[in-house]
């Protein structure tokens, strides 16, 4: 069986009300070359480019030896506060209907 895409989910997301952002320390144009190669993306990508990382440390996600950010999932509240997060570390992967469920465990 295979997992869904975020892409697949973002209907599901937005019916429970939840903004999904991704976040890279990659230029813009990483970006544009990475949502190409998934045939686009439908949802927004910010670039934490420069200066660099600076979302990523506000976060506690830099990783100072390799210069790159953990890669993590941050679910925030309407009032700004984080109410969840996960590290997968730099070459982990997420599933996004496991994420889907946790904003759903949350948001009830």
């Amino acid at each position: 069986m295979e997992i869904p895409g975020l892409n697949s989910l973002m209907s599901e997301f937005e019916a429970i009300d939840t903004q999904v952002l991704g976040v890279s320390v990659d230029s813009k144009f990483s970006h544009k070359a990475w949502a190409n190669g998934f045939g686009g993306i439908k949802f927004p990508l910010l670039a934490d480019f420069h200066p660099k990382g600076e979302v990523a440390k506000a976060y506690g996600l830099w990783l100072d030896e390799p210069g790159i950010s953990d890669r993590a999932t941050v679910l925030i509240g309407k009032d700004g506060k984080v109410i969840w997060s996960a590290s997968v570390g730099p070459a982990g992967a997420r599933i996004p209907t496991a994420l889907l469920e946790q904003v759903r465990s949350k948001v009830n």
